[in-house]
């Protein structure tokens, strides 16, 4: 687990605690009392890492006994597992339990061994998404490995980039990219793959939708794309626009926006001058994981990005 490796930097915060005197709660979800199980073997890290629309905390803590009222006055609360186990209000919680809470909701648990989780709180309530459609309480997702693995490897790329960088105006660029790719790994973990079947005779109205979607993507040329962006000019939820993609073309929304995007960077990347560069062409059409760019780059056109640059300059 590398958040004992993550280092501070002018965009992530970090915070290590040896001694409990010390120890300050964080209040991302909820100011918490907290009484050790373990005195001699405390220890806590923290990765605090603010995006464009939330606050996300990436904590590794200690075994103990926790009360608090969880949740948030506006927006919405999640946390992901990465090696947890819990007794919260008597529920067991395991590593394939993502929760969700909406309004505020008085926890009492125990935690017998250190876990490690990510807690983030949303500015917007995220209702457009589909996610646990109820208006407050604590939910919990069981989620299928693959899904629950992609998310966790996103979550650790986002906390090693910022790390990594050193400039804020720079990262806050890419605040948008990096939050869309975590939105459709939520998206994934917290709806249902029965949720996004369409009603009997219902293709023909997500067929004018679909072609009305790609209508406004030509007119967004070479910017980004993003599904809130695009829902709203549609005047539809991100989870009809879900739907609708799944229903036409069988894959998700955001694979299906990743295939144009792949093709609006390999155009750039044929025509553009001396001057353009395979990331400046990547991070302009929204790619802020250069790795997984060129590596889905490759496997879609079999060829790197670079082949592509090389070849449109020569003609």
């Amino acid at each position: 687990m590398p958040l004992a490796r993550l280092k501070p930097s002018r965009v992530l915060g970090i915070e290590r605690f040896t001694d409990f005197g010390e120890f300050r709660a964080n209040e991302v979800l909820g100011l918490a009392t907290s009484t050790p199980l373990r005195p001699r073997e405390f220890s806590l890290t923290r990765a605090i890492l603010p995006l464009q629309n939330g606050l996300f905390v990436l904590q590794r803590a200690f075994a103990r006994q926790l009360e608090l009222d969880v949740g948030t006055d506006q927006g919405m609360g999640l946390v992901v597992p990465f090696s947890f186990h819990s007794l919260y209000n008597g529920r067991e919680i395991d590593n394939s339990t993502v929760s969700v809470v909406r309004g505020r909701v008085p926890i009492k648990s125990v935690e017998p061994q250190p876990n490690t989780y990510l807690m983030m709180r949303f500015n917007s309530d995220m209702r457009h998404r589909g996610w646990a459609d109820y208006d407050s309480g604590l939910g919990f997702f069981r989620t299928h490995d693959a899904p629950m693995a992609r998310l966790r490897a996103t979550i650790l790329n986002m906390f090693c980039l910022a790390s990594e960088h050193g400039e804020p105006r720079q990262f806050e660029a890419i605040n948008r990219p990096i939050q869309e790719t975590l939105l459709d790994c939520l998206d994934a973990a917290l709806v249902p793959a029965d949720g996004l079947a369409a009603r009997r005779g219902s293709f023909d109205k997500h067929r004018k939708l679909i072609a009305r979607l790609d209508e406004i993507v030509a007119l967004f040329g070479s910017k980004p794309l993003y599904s809130d962006d695009l829902a709203r000019a549609l005047g539809v939820s991100v989870r009809t626009l879900q739907t609708a993609t799944h229903a036409v073309h069988g894959v998700s929304l955001h694979h299906y926006l990743r295939l144009k995007r792949l093709w609006s960077t390999r155009i750039q990347l044929m025509t553009g001058g001396a001057g353009l560069s395979v990331k400046a062409a990547a991070l302009g059409n929204g790619f802020w994981h250069l790795g997984d760019f060129s590596r889905g780059y490759k496997m879609t056109f079999g060829e790197a990005p670079s082949e592509t640059l090389a070849r449109g300059r020569r003609l």
